[in-house]
């Protein structure tokens, strides 16, 4: 059995130095450009080179995430950039972008490909599509229950990576709109600004429900340490750790952590993970959840968003003339530590620690003790949100440089021959040579004993010898000096080879090159309904195609339109598990239409005997990817008008949205069921109960909507409009209705009319509220 991989994240050099020396397997690691943490430090071209050198001294990949969607005016920097990246000889590139997949298969065919969690890849369908393309490995959506991993796992030939402990999205990675379309930071270009992690209020048929649950849309971390023995047995490649925007002790603690858990399960031990655990949560947590992993139910606590460390004692009182706060300690506290008082959500470094009137420099569990703080508060749970003795603990992990590296060392000395001293490592191997013949020995011969204690001398080395094999003459003579000088000179050497392994060998292929085929067709429309109510209203109009979701009363849908001589095309879902495409494949409706609209690669895979339309879940943002597909398509909702219009691509295929409420989130957690019983109880059915919404800071309502498989759809505040769309040449239009009433979709539908017809001007920004969303950048 090959032993699982243990993948690490490093958001600058401390950090990837942390995760080495505490047994990281494989790095991943952003570059300045393309990678979906671009607020991390990340790494510029000489930091780069420099991390792949070092880490592949010691047998450790690098992986850099190029895992942002593109544009076209990028390309030729892309290109440059990934022309540097093979040439520095990075181990794999993380993608998410389709048209980047196609542009590295074309260029470096030997360059190895992992697809990134942002592709929303959840099912072994999607799996199997990616291996047949050429994927040496998929990241699963952090969505997949063990079972579904297992199943996957089952299905496939390539390796499979699953995200194991850090922060989590309450978003299907990938289908997260939020943040671009409130705030134009995108988080499919590496730029979310996390609204997720702010305080939201729950709406009930527009009136605000009582407080219970103000970050209700902030997740817990996730923590699955006591389970890794059940993923290396489901048959996973590759366990990831999140982290590139933290601190080199964060990585040091949550690696040497896992290294240790995935040590044990190998070795058959049972170790005490309580003191890693302790450990991990002291450097950042937000409280810990198993996830989806194992299907825990409480997700988020919706107190608060940020680090909570662990509670160090309980306020006693406030003294206003001093500006002290009492506090009875439940822990050791240290100076130089730092709290956050529960009740204000303020905090400090704690500079001077009072004890019975005395300054000391820590103190102890039950202890009374006074800390200055300018901030009233007089009762509440006290954190401690820094533990400087866990700091320095994990300092010492990484900063001696304690790992290392296995070699053997045959050392050979023949009478009036130059001695011969080769290390060998795996494949790789370096041999040196005395520079001064052996000699006969006139008094004390030189003793194996004695060579092998200089040859074992490799302490300032990454180097451990695991075997010495020493071949020599009797009553041999040389200077222990010759010996030392060729271990070093060989330690050097294997250095040097080492760092520098050549893993691409091959010369840039050729790039293929598009041009732009205008269309000669009058535009068509689609219309996309969410139910019959709607479909009723807009099927008295003059437009051919009808999109309906897969979704209860659908068969009465396509009732409907066969009736009234349209054409229904079924939509299928960005979130698809194996479950629910199966579901598809065997349901009536799939034998009676001959059209589906898919948004996961799952399903674009399954569904190859139907004609297909690609919908905006695969984010095809440029012409690359546009072109990996032969069917027509919906471009991404963050392109600008500017931008499709110059797309070098057929635009007969071409489809575009322009009108509708964008969905800013697809979610398996409901904010819902949370308010209502503080944890996921699914199909609760409260969403029946009324109309629900999330109210931000900034007064906007964001319509919730829960679809038939219990999953989250939270709506943008502004309706997506772009009246400007007779000026795009392309070969379709898409109006998408979501939860408006019939009155609303007819008064949209006789407004689209008199914009079609009779070239009137619009009036629905005076009815609604609009954005152009991207159309005008």
């Amino acid at each position: 059995m090959k032993k699982i991989e243990l993948l690490a994240p490093a958001g600058d050099k401390e950090s990837l130095i942390a995760a080495v020396q505490n047994g990281a397997d494989a790095i991943y690691l952003g570059g300045t450009l393309f990678s979906a943490r671009a607020f991390a430090k990340n790494f510029d071209d000489e930091q780069l080179q420099w991390a792949i050198q070092y880490a592949h001294l010691y047998g450790v990949k690098i992986y850099v995430t190029v895992n942002t969607l593109f544009k076209d005016a990028e390309i030729d920097a892309l290109i440059s950039y990934l022309d540097k990246l093979y040439e520095f000889q990075v181990d794999a590139l993380i993608i998410q972008d389709v048209g980047l997949f196609d542009i590295v298969r074309t260029l470096y065919p030997d360059f190895e490909i992992h697809m990134s969690t942002q592709s929303s890849i959840m099912n072994h369908y999607g799996v199997n599509y990616f291996e047949k393309c050429g994927a040496s490995r998929v990241v699963l959506a952090r969505e997949n229950t063990l079972e579904d991993i297992q199943s996957i796992c089952q299905n496939t030939s390539i390796e499979i990576e699953v995200f194991v402990h850090g922060a989590m999205c309450v978003c299907y990675s990938g289908q997260c709109l939020m943040s671009s379309m409130i705030g134009k930071r995108s988080g499919n270009r590496g730029q979310c600004a996390q609204p997720c992690r702010l305080p939201y209020q729950l709406l009930k048929d527009d009136q605000v429900l009582p407080e219970k649950y103000p970050f209700i849309l902030s997740p817990k971390d996730m923590m699955t340490i006591e389970h890794v023995g059940a993923l290396i047995e489901a048959g996973v490649s590759s366990l990831k750790i999140e982290g590139r925007m933290k601190r080199p002790e964060y990585v040091a603690s949550v690696t040497r952590a896992y290294r240790q858990a995935i040590d044990a399960f190998y070795e058959h031990k049972k170790i005490d993970l309580q003191p890693l655990i302790h450990d991990m949560k002291a450097m950042f947590n937000r409280n810990y959840t198993l996830g989806y992993l194992k299907h825990d139910t409480h997700l988020v606590d919706g107190d608060y968003s940020g680090h909570r460390g662990s509670i160090i004692g309980e306020v006693l009182y406030y003294h206003k003339k001093q500006k002290r706060v009492g506090i009875r300690l439940k822990d050791t506290l240290m100076q130089g530590d730092s709290i956050v008082f529960e009740n204000i959500d303020k905090g400090r470094p704690v500079n001077k620690i009072y004890h019975q009137k005395k300054l000391v420099n820590k103190a102890y569990s039950n202890d009374v003790i006074e800390i200055e703080f300018d901030y009233y508060v007089d009762r509440g749970l006290v954190r401690k949100t820094l533990d400087t003795n866990v700091v320095e603990k994990m300092q010492q992990t990484y900063q001696k440089s304690p790992r290392k590296v296995s070699i053997s060392m045959e050392f050979e000395a023949r009478i009036y021959q130059k001695a011969r001293l080769i290390l060998k490592k795996e494949n790789l191997k370096v041999t040196v040579e005395s520079q001064q013949e052996v000699q006969l020995a006139h008094n004390t011969p030189l003793e194996k004993q004695r060579i092998n204690q200089q040859l074992s001398k490799l302490g300032s080395t990454p180097f451990i010898a695991e075997h010495i094999q020493i071949n020599i003459d009797e009553g041999i003579s040389m200077p222990i000096r010759d010996i030392n000088e060729m271990r070093r000179y060989a330690t050097d050497m294997l250095i040097e080879k080492l760092s520098h392994q050549k893993i691409h060998h091959h010369s840039r292929q050729k790039m293929s090159t598009y041009s732009q085929k205008s269309t000669s067709q009058a535009p068509q429309f689609y219309i996309l309904v969410h139910s019959i109510e709607q479909l009723k209203t807009v099927i008295q109009y003059p437009f051919d195609t009808i999109i309906y979701p897969y979704q209860e009363r659908i068969e009465k849908a396509y009732e409907i339109c066969q009736k009234h001589q349209k054409k229904m095309i079924m939509m299928t879902s960005p979130v698809m598990k194996d479950d629910d495409i199966e579901d598809v494949l065997s349901s009536q409706i799939y034998s009676q239409i001959d059209t589906i609209l898919v948004n996961d690669y799952g399903a674009y895979m399954a569904f190859q005997d139907k004609k297909l339309v690609v919908g905006q879940g695969l984010n095809i943002y440029n012409s690359y990817a546009a072109h990996h597909y032969h069917q027509p398509y919906l471009v991404s909702l963050e392109m600008s008008a500017t931008e499709i219009k110059h797309l070098q691509v057929d635009l007969t295929h071409c489809l575009v949205q322009i009108f509708g409420k964008t969905t800013n989130m697809i979610s398996e957690y409901c904010p819902i069921t949370q308010y209502y019983f503080g944890y996921q109880n699914k199909h609760c059915q409260m969403c029946k109960q009324g109309h629900f919404a999330l109210r931000d800071r900034k007064n906007e309502k964001f319509d919730i909507m829960v679809d038939n498989k219990c999953r989250m759809h939270l709506l943008n505040a502004h309706t997506l409009f772009y009246d400007q769309f007779k000026q795009l040449p392309v070969g379709g239009f898409l109006i998408a209705f979501t939860n408006e009433d019939q009155q609303q979709v007819q008064m949209v539908m006789d407004d689209f009319m008199q914009m079609i017809y009779n070239q009137q001007k619009s009036h629905i920004r005076q009815k609604i509220k609009v954005t152009s969303g991207y159309f005008k950048e």
